[in-house]
């Protein structure tokens, strides 16, 4: 890993059938709340998707700022049930999840409330409906009803909620699971029942509800710690029999952390985080539990440095239970990787970035920029018709990106791999995150099988757009970063992925990367024209490429050329043509730092 040099300084319509009646802007002269009351009545028109979105993350932020508890849940619960409806238009998992956090949020804050039951109600229905599978629903209604039935105060108040939870389980019986998975189901029931009842008034938080267990080594409850996002397979991925956890690896710095948990296939997990527990000498822990999982060849202790201080492993009836020792509290997302299955726990003491928070115009604030050279070491990548590798024109870029942008930008620039070495994916995006980066940047060759394709594009991770069937050929070519064996359905992959990356909540990010990669296209067409007028542009487009997934800023894959491509291979030899492909790297930083669009 290279430093390099630093220096100071769609529209929404209704939920009933359409009518003629046009989208309306928001009104500036009402109130957030009025206006979010106004767009919950079942005839009124939603505005554009960006206004309504923009009006739930106003309310969010008013929410966490008051002191009022009850108007906190009030200004939370409005801001879900608005994100609700723009997803029963658009139907966007982007939407979905974040009503989704959202309700998660007044379950845990209002704990033994009539606000948190019906929270809880609303939060089961739609994670049941986004799984489109009635076992999820069953389940997380079984978990809602579970929790809300611990709190004895109030319960007269609580009881038609109560009674609305014990409907939904009534009409959903044919999926009530049964042996091994009913055991399981009512463990994690007692454990979201302990947790809940545990739960004391707290700011909205972003931890979803019924997170807290017992700890590997005896710890307390779950604390009230806000930042936690959680992606699970789908029920259908998870097959009955036992899997192994095969590898763990972890990668920690000061102000982050990533561990990977490589398994033999899909497995269900849940999450959790443990207070401090001074009479122990334990500080902050994340557990992971895997379902029906055996530890095959990993040690059951491995030390680290940074905000990950350990990771732990142990044996429990319903599996293996991982747990991550923490020197502070963090940010948490936690999420998989399918084809070979893996689960990432990402940690950062920083908060996520989030629309409210990022600058509509003017100068863009970029210190740091993150160059991924692809592949490497044994992992050749694509190999020219004269026999070019991939990996060393596209380390020969970075490598004269990076002195321009420390000297003449005045940018820290850190390569993921400053020599012939193999990285894993998981690792580029780890060390970009790490780093603390503002842009990253995963440098690669294209390539095709009849070698007639030639010119430029570029690609970033959109979870609401289609993918056309070559773009889904580039992704499953880059993702094997090395792996032997090929994705059996690149289609279904990329749907995985764009379905992860939804439930990750990265619409903020993934604007401002449609807008880098815009940028990166120009400036490297612009820089082309004098000495390689005929170029082929082959615009921006997008895929589901592992090394952009879970990265903490805008993130986008360069493909520079053709390598299959004779006349491509021909000029990719060139010092030439590759200073241009650099200089369009750096052209399109300082554009995005100026503030072009």
């Amino acid at each position: 890993m290279l430093l390099v040099g630093t220096a100071p300084v769609a529209g929404c319509g209704q939920d009933d059938p359409p009518t003629t009646v046009p989208s309306l802007s928001i009104d500036g002269g009402q109130s957030d709340t009025a206006q979010a009351e106004a767009l919950l009545v079942p005839s009124a028109t939603l505005p554009v998707r960006a206004e309504a979105v923009a009006l739930t993350d106003r309310l969010s932020i008013a929410a966490s700022r008051t002191s009022d508890q009850a108007e906190a849940a009030r200004l939370t619960m409005l801001a879900a049930r608005l994100r609700e409806r723009v997803w029963r238009f658009d139907r966007s998992g982007t939407d979905a999840r974040e009503a989704i956090e959202l309700y998660g949020n007044v379950v845990e804050t209002t704990a033994g409330q009539v606000q948190s039951c019906e929270a809880d109600v609303q939060r089961a229905r739609l994670l049941g409906e986004l799984a489109l599978d009635g076992s999820e629903g069953y389940r997380e209604a079984y978990l809602a009803l579970r929790r809300q039935s611990v709190h004895e105060d109030g319960a007269e108040q609580r009881k038609p909620c109560l009674e609305r939870l014990e409907r939904m389980l009534t009409g959903g019986e044919a999926y009530r699971p049964s042996g091994l998975a009913w055991d399981t189901l009512e463990q994690a029931g007692a454990a979201a029942a302990a947790a809940h009842k545990n739960q004391t008034a707290a700011p909205p938080s972003s931890a979803p509800a019924g997170s807290g267990a017992p700890s590997l080594d005896g710890g307390l409850p779950s604390p009230s710690v806000s930042g936690e996002i959680v992606v699970l397979p789908a029920p259908a991925m998870i097959k009955d029999k036992p899997a192994k956890l095969t590898a763990v690896q972890p990668y920690s710095w000061k102000l982050g952390g990533r561990v990977v948990l490589s398994l033999s296939a899909p497995v269900r997990y849940e999450v959790g985080l443990l207070a401090p527990d001074a009479a122990a000498g334990r500080g902050y822990r994340v557990y992971v539990d895997l379902l029906n999982v055996k530890i095959k060849g990993p040690k059951k202790s491995l030390e680290s440095t940074g905000l990950i201080e350990g990771v732990r492993l142990g044996v429990r009836k319903t599996g293996t239970r991982v747990v991550l020792d923490l020197s502070e509290s963090a940010y948490r997302r936690i999420f998989y990787i399918p084809d070979p299955f893996r689960v990432v726990i990402d940690l950062s003491t920083r908060a996520p970035a989030t629309a409210a928070a990022t600058a509509k115009s003017g100068k863009r604030l970029v210190r740091r920029v993150a160059l991924d050279p692809g592949h490497g070491g044994w992992d050749a990548g694509a190999i020219g018709p004269t026999g070019l590798r991939e990996k060393d024109v596209v380390l020969d870029i970075a490598h004269r990106a990076a002195p321009t942008l420390a000297a003449d930008l005045g940018i820290e620039t850190m390569l993921t791999r400053d020599t012939d070495t193999y990285v894993p994916l998981e690792e580029r995006t780890a060390r970009a995150n790490g780093f603390g980066a503002d842009l990253f940047v995963s440098i690669h060759c294209n390539a095709t099988e009849n070698g007639q394709a030639h010119g430029v594009e570029v690609f970033f991770l959109d979870p609401s757009r289609e993918l056309d069937k070559r773009s889904m050929q580039v992704a499953a070519r880059e993702n094997l970063g090395g792996l032997k064996v090929r994705p059996s359905d690149p289609g279904a992959l990329n749907a995985q992925l764009a379905s992860i990356a939804a439930g990750l909540n990265v619409a903020d990010v993934t604007s401002r990367s449609r807008l880098f990669a815009e940028l990166l296209r120009k400036s490297t067409m612009a820089s082309m024209q004098g000495r390689y007028p005929r170029t082929t542009d082959h615009g921006v487009k997008t895929a589901g490429f592992f090394v952009l997934l879970g990265a903490d800023m805008p993130a986008v894959l360069f493909e520079t050329s053709f390598i299959s491509n004779p006349d491509d291979e021909a000029r990719l030899t060139t010092a030439d043509y590759r200073q241009k492909l650099a200089d369009g790297v750096v052209n399109a930083i300082r554009a995005y730092r100026e503030g072009h669009r």
